[in-house]
């Protein structure tokens, strides 16, 4: 029987999705916390280690497969947990950025996003645990680490909810006098690459949606007053609170999404929710790696630039064969590659053939 052990000092609400496919995969009867395996990572006297992995063992009898999942933005690897594991599950690799002497245990992923998974009691237990588990110092304050279990709790939503539902579309149609509603809100972002690529990205993508006659748009960017692009962007800065089981609701109502890179050229969580829901996508041309590649016209529709842009919200507004088509693609692709249990399963496989180093 196989068992997994899970870092303690992990940053809950980035794992959970791994942590739930790992209970789909393993049983959840078979994982536990423990600080027993990963005393070499000493992840606490190294910058930006918490934001950056997960860690955990899959124990197979004597064997011990020591594995990380690196959920980080950046395309950069953590050298140590590198050398600490057999395998280096990553979201954001990119062949030609991320360093080739870190290529060898590299295992390319499909994006995740957050997600609710325990009940409050679990919540509340497991917070208290693994707090003693970490030695009562934890790798952040207390306060960070209590939110930290709790925020996905109060502020996310169960995986379940993300699936498409046979009767959005219909809702749809019975609700736009004729338009195709689309729905899309995001933040507007301060990081360098962001204030020059995507943000202007979403405020094109919002304003060619909201110039199309076909399209009833609702949505905009979140953004505070002090941000720097505040006024540049103020006309489409939204002021509306959306709960996550409406911003849920309203994207599965969305006739079609937006999807593009974002702090260091990222995969966001965007993407990993969009593929769970079944959505059809646009997208400005993807950065970094993925298990297997979103191919245009049939997973994912790709604009290079502006006017590609145009004619595919166009194209999706009016053909609704062609995104139906893309919604399918969508669908498969997460199913085969971007599930959580799918996610776990190849890191798996893939350690299985490797074996410890």
């Amino acid at each position: 029987m196989q068992k997994v052990i899970i870092d303690p000092s992990t940053k809950i609400p980035y794992s959970l999705f791994y942590i739930k496919g790992l209970a789909d995969v393993f049983g959840e009867e078979n994982l536990a916390f423990s600080a027993k395996y990963f005393r070499g990572l000493e992840r606490k006297t190294e910058s930006h280690s918490y934001d950056h992995y997960m860690a955990f063992v899959i124990m197979d009898g004597t064997e011990i497969r020591k594995i990380i999942i690196d959920f980080r933005d950046k395309v950069s690897v953590k050298e140590s947990a590198y050398n600490w594991c057999d395998l280096y599950a990553k979201v954001n690799f990119n062949r030609k950025l991320t360093e080739r002497r870190f290529h060898k245990k590299m295992l390319s992923i499909a994006p995740g996003f957050g997600i609710k998974t325990w009940g409050f009691w679990k919540t509340l237990i497991l917070c208290s645990i693994n707090f003693s588990r970490c030695h009562f110092s934890p790798i952040v304050p207390l306060k960070a680490h209590i939110m930290d279990y709790f925020i996905p709790y109060y502020r996310r939503s169960k995986i379940e909810n993300y699936s498409s539902n046979s009767q959005d579309t219909n809702k749809l149609k019975n609700s736009t006098g004729g338009k195709k509603y689309v729905f899309f809100i995001s933040t507007l972002w301060d990081h360098e690459n962001c204030l020059e690529g995507t943000n202007h990205l979403r405020k094109n993508y919002i304003e060619f949606c909201k110039l199309n006659q076909q399209v009833e748009f609702e949505g905009g960017l979140l953004a505070h007053p002090s941000h720097p692009q505040y006024a540049e962007f103020k006309e489409i800065i939204f002021s509306t609170k959306y709960s996550i089981e409406r911003y849920i609701e309203k994207t599965k109502l969305s006739a079609f999404v937006f999807n593009t890179p974002a702090v260091h050229n990222c995969h966001g969580w965007k993407l990993g929710e969009f593929l769970a829901m079944g959505k059809a996508i646009i997208s400005t041309p993807l950065s970094n790696e993925l298990p297997e590649k979103l191919i245009h016209g049939k997973d994912i529709h790709i604009a290079a630039n502006d006017a590609e842009l145009v004619e595919a919200i166009q194209l999706l507004a009016t053909n609704d064969e062609y995104r139906k088509h893309l919604e399918n693609g969508a669908k498969t692709y997460y199913s085969k590659y971007a599930e959580p249990q799918r996610v776990i399963k190849s890191i798996e496989t893939t350690s299985c053939g490797r074996g410890p180093t």
